[in-house]
């Protein structure tokens, strides 16, 4: 669904935006709307195999494209002439940067500082709107979080999710880069890579319900998430954009939570999937890095640029899961 109504989102047809992981879940998400919006549309994919980015989630879009990491010289071409660059580029995998911490460190926070400084010597007054994750603040004592919260990263990713942010912080303060950045919740919709287990638990449970396959869930199914639709998740990039957010951080996140066994019911019933749920002892290396319940204040984000949430979970379950029977290759591993 295309939203579009704000001021910014109705400039847009008029600018060139580059966007990096522009081939993945959130990305190709975000060039389809710009796309719609008439915006001239560039985007920088690495395409890492473990990651979510493919080709055929813009195929047949009239983008410009170049398939390479966001530090390699070869981006400054990109860059040059942008009027916006939201950059979304970036390893998620909580148990993967445990696994290779090196590589979370440098996918999400040495290339994002190669980045700023391409910016920086390239095209110094692009507006940024950068992706950062609400798995900075770690586990939480007092939900919601608000952008008070200390953040306590308890994984790799967390900690190199921090850095990339700061650094955009940094060269906002330091050298008046029109950046901002939006720690998000969990995401959700259509364009999610299904067939990794390393990627989030909702494409995990999407698939299992979509192949009618029980869903299992670690621990008792009480911890409780605020799980945030792609189009809103596009529609804040977007609003984003405005010249009040320059130099701020915003948490991102949905009206609503719920229990991660009311979400893995109510995904269930959007694929009309009877296999039910099963709870299950929590495998050592998650364990290690849980974080428990967390839900989302994001009421700087709504008072300061008028955004908030529209999706209901289970409107967008349903959306969702009719969107991947519509197109089955995202349940094949190749």
């Amino acid at each position: 669904m295309q939203r579009g109504g704000g001021p910014e989102q109705q400039t847009l047809g008029a600018t060139t935006c580059v966007v990096t992981g522009g081939m993945g879940f959130l990305g190709s998400n975000l060039v389809h709307t710009l796309v719609a919006l008439g915006a001239e549309v560039r985007v920088v994919d690495a395409l890492v195999s473990s990651h979510g980015g493919d080709v055929r989630n813009i195929a047949g879009l009239p983008v410009q494209s170049l398939v390479a990491s966001i530090g390699d010289p070869s981006v400054a071409e990109l860059l040059d002439g942008a009027d916006i660059v939201f950059n979304l580029a970036g390893q998620v995998s909580h148990t993967a940067s445990m696994v290779d911490p090196l590589l979370d460190l440098q996918l999400n926070t040495v290339d994002h500082a190669k980045l700023l400084e391409t910016i920086r010597r390239v095209c110094p007054g692009v507006r940024v709107v950068h992706a950062s994750t609400r798995q900075v603040y770690g586990r939480v004592a007092q939900l919601p979080a608000d952008e008070s919260t200390a953040a306590n990263p308890v994984d790799v990713n967390g900690v190199a999710k921090l850095a990339g942010e700061q650094l955009h912080m940094v060269y906002a303060q330091a050298h008046g880069l029109a950046a901002t950045s939006l720690r998000l919740s969990n995401i959700y919709g259509p364009r999610q890579r299904l067939t990794s287990n390393e990627l989030g638990f909702l494409p995990v449970f999407v698939r299992k319900a979509l192949q009618n396959e029980v869903i299992e869930i670690f621990g008792d199914g009480s911890q409780r998430r605020d799980c945030l639709h792609v189009d809103d998740v596009v529609d804040a990039l977007l609003t984003a954009t405005g010249d009040a957010a320059v130099g701020r951080i915003y948490n991102v996140g949905s009206r609503n939570d719920n229990t991660l066994s009311e979400i893995a019911a109510m995904i269930c019933a959007a694929a009309e999937s009877d296999a039910g749920v099963r709870y299950v002892q929590w495998p050592a290396d998650h364990q290690r890095i849980d974080i428990g319940s967390f839900t989302t204040n994001s009421h700087r984000f709504s008072e300061e640029l008028g955004w908030s949430s529209s999706t209901e979970f289970a409107d967008g379950a349903k959306q969702t899961v009719r969107f991947y029977r519509e197109h089955p290759w995202y349940l094949s591993s190749t």
